[in-house]
């Protein structure tokens, strides 16, 4: 298929854009900045955006749907969300290395379970994770051994995790069982070459095609469910880190980077880095699931 061109939607310069997400409720984008913590809001119907400063530490995580309002990670645990009220309620803490490790970035899965991927602090040595998260507040630790961990992704079956283990550029496939929420089967579903950048998030469409951001690597990437790439779009910033379908037809891939890091000659050659971006790259997307 001939390449898509993706459109900035959102001019700013955030340090580390992530966690882009589709309200169908709300029918709005959140996304945030993890390195100057903020709520970012979008409105397709209208072109209004806006956003929310945190007061919380550096760096947040991610953001996901709940049954109410909203769940956010950051390095002081989760909380729950009132973004109408500008509300943050402290939760539950399932890190169990929050001295040595953050939160990074995370996502729902069909049955409802938080999945959430931390990140030695240095971002150098494997010691970060894999969790879930339920509604009451229980967490369970599935794997370690990871200096950067991101994604995930889920098949449209629920049957398939998909991982980033950033650092070493490869993402990896397990086995997920819907009723235990174990995983199994590690393995390895792609590997980035240098030029390609490192693999950040991403998620899965309604087909099952794995749309993954490229760090470093100025591109999102789809791949079939057997490893081989589909397709490429390419945007015109280096660091691109998360993304998901939304809009009513959930047609649309909203893609969000990031300036960290990126030296003036760098910034000089893409002006529009930490920006929102938006393709209609020809395929569909699926509903978020809730939280609980």
């Amino acid at each position: 298929m001939p390449a898509a061109e993706p459109t900035c939607i959102v001019r700013t310069p955030a340090i580390l854009g992530e966690s882009v997400l589709w309200h169908p409720v709300d029918k709005m984008i959140y996304w945030m900045d993890l390195r100057t913590p903020a709520i970012h809001t979008y409105d397709p119907a209208t072109g209004a955006a806006d956003s929310w400063k945190l007061d919380l530490g550096v760096p947040t995580g991610t953001l996901v749907r709940a049954k109410q309002g909203f769940v956010l990670t950051g390095r002081e645990g989760t909380f729950k969300v009132d973004i109408k009220a500008r509300k943050l309620t402290p939760w539950v803490n399932p890190n169990d290395r929050a001295e040595l490790t953050m939160f990074n970035d995370g996502k729902v899965d069909r049955q409802g379970r938080l999945w959430l991927c931390t990140s030695d602090n240095q971002e150098i040595e494997p010691i970060g994770g894999i969790y879930s998260l339920t509604a009451d507040g229980k967490s369970e630790i599935h794997d370690r051994g990871f200096a950067c961990g991101n994604g995930p992704g889920f098949s449209p079956d629920g049957g398939t995790f998909y991982f980033s283990d950033t650092m070493v550029r490869k993402v990896y496939a397990y086995d997920l069982d819907g009723k235990t929420g174990a995983i199994t089967n590690q393995r390895l579903f792609t590997e980035f070459s240098e030029e390609q950048g490192m693999p950040d998030g991403m998620t899965v469409d309604a087909e099952g095609g794995i749309w993954i951001c490229h760090w470093e690597g100025w591109r999102v990437t789809r791949f079939l469910p057997n490893g081989k790439i589909d397709r490429e779009i390419r945007l015109p910033v280096p660091l691109v880190t998360s993304c998901a379908f939304g809009g009513e037809g959930l047609d649309t891939l909203y893609i969000t980077t990031a300036t960290v890091g990126l030296d003036a000659p760098t910034l000089a050659k893409a002006p529009l880095a930490g920006s929102l971006f938006a393709v209609k790259p020809g395929q569909k997307g699926l509903l978020e699931p809730v939280f609980g």
